[in-house]
């Protein structure tokens, strides 16, 4: 992106008013690799958080890196649409002034 072009986007964001989400993170992490999330039998951990954006956004976003394998996304996909709806209340994490600790965060 050319610098002018991100100048102009920061001015634009710098506009809004912060909105809150609930930000739900796959994360592909090789077996015994990671200390800290609960890796399953396919290698995926998943996270919650809240979060505060200055991008209106839809009711749902998904934002996937290019160089994701299409198959690795969906599986994850279908992982954190599963914990939602078994755990609705994770929508809570999303109000501002809230800090989950990291227990409560990780799969």
């Amino acid at each position: 992106m050319d610098r002018k072009l991100f100048c102009e986007k920061l001015a634009h964001y710098a506009s809004r008013q912060p909105k809150h989400f609930l930000q739900l993170d796959g994360h592909h992490v090789p077996r015994g690799y990671d200390d800290v999330m609960r890796v399953d039998e396919d290698g995926d951990a998943v996270t919650a958080r809240g979060t505060i954006e200055l991008m209106h956004g839809a009711t749902v976003r998904i934002l996937i890196p290019y160089s994701t394998d299409p198959r690795l996304a969906v599986r994850q996909l279908r992982k954190l649409a599963n914990w939602l709806e078994l755990k609705p209340q994770m929508m809570n994490y999303a109000p501002p002034k809230f800090a989950p600790t990291e227990e409560e965060i990780l799969f």
